[in-house]
């Protein structure tokens, strides 16, 4: 199966862009799923107090950032040149994503949303099969500020996210792809929600993380009932099962991942049931903040 084959089943693509480091390469893994499958891709983009300021469908004369900027006052205390400064970026990243529709021959849209606040990205997310976001670059200034935050977008839209991260080049995802499964209900809906893009993979590894023996033994039947699934879809698959050793799990998985030149990781909530945190897990966390390759998430 090839990887158009694979993409068909997205066709309602959300990528969120932004000044922070690798959003390029976000955008244009977005493109080539959205190429692959025929798909509609929506771009959005965090404007300060856009407050829901919409572009037109790509290539129409959409309102541009700055027009929607000047229409909202700043908020107290921000800097007149920062608003104009990214009201500009946001204005050339429009510009950006909409020549980029065009040459790819891909329908889309584009929206300016409340930079910081998710509420309105999450909206958009409960309604696409596919959100394509960044992982928080670890800089503390102005283009290194958390825009939209994806375990926001995972906990509340009940969508898979694919978050990328912020160094490095990523334009396919699929072919070598490891699967963090620990049996909960977290696990099994990320692995569901990954299978449009598992359907081209040429290896693919489902991992569970025991705390000892009797755990692994407990969990094992699970666990080949679930390489099963996936061979029937065609898939090539192995199990493995290790023992949690001194590694943090989300390392063990890192480190896993690496061995396996694996493209991509599938994880669901995964957490140790000891160390549960609210809403999402630690493990899943600290995915999120050590990531190196791609990470399909969902809650």
């Amino acid at each position: 199966m090839t990887f158009k084959e694979a993409a068909m089943a997205l066709k309602d693509l959300l990528v969120c862009i932004d000044p922070n480091p690798g959003s390029d390469t976000r955008l244009k893994l977005a493109l080539n799923l959205a190429r692959a499958g025929k798909a509609h891709l929506t771009g959005v983009y965090p404007l300060p107090n856009a407050r829901g300021v919409r572009g037109e469908l790509a290539g129409f004369g959409g309102v541009p950032a700055m027009a929607g900027i000047a229409e909202e006052p700043a908020s107290p205390g921000a800097a007149v040149s920062d608003v104009l400064d990214a009201a500009e970026a946001a204005e050339q990243a429009e510009h950006y994503f909409k020549d980029e529709l065009r040459l790819a021959g891909i329908e889309g849209e584009w929206h300016m949303l409340p930079d910081g606040d998710p509420v309105e990205l999450i909206e958009f997310a409960k309604s696409v099969d596919l959100t394509i976001m960044g992982q928080r670059p670890p800089s503390s200034g102005p283009n290194g500020a958390a825009r939209f935050r994806p375990e926001d977008v995972v906990i509340a839209a009940a969508r898979p996210v694919l978050v990328i991260p912020y160094a490095g080049t990523f334009e396919a995802v699929g072919k070598r792809v490891l699967i963090a499964w620990n049996g909960t209900r977290e696990a099994n809906r990320a692995l569901n929600d990954a299978l449009p893009l598992l359907a081209d993979a040429e290896a693919l590894t489902v991992m569970f993380v025991g705390t000892n023996e009797r755990d692994l033994e407990q969990h094992w039947p699970a666990l080949e009932r679930v390489v099963g699934h996936l061979q029937r879809h065609g898939i090539n698959t192995t199990s493995e099962g290790t023992l949690r050793r001194e590694l943090a799990i989300s390392d063990m998985l890192l480190s896993r991942a690496a061995d396996l030149t694996a493209d991509m990781i599938v994880a669901g909530g995964y957490h140790h049931s000891q160390l549960r945190e609210a809403l999402i897990g630690g493990v899943s966390r600290d995915l999120l903040d050590h990531m190196t390759v791609p990470v399909l998430m969902s809650h």
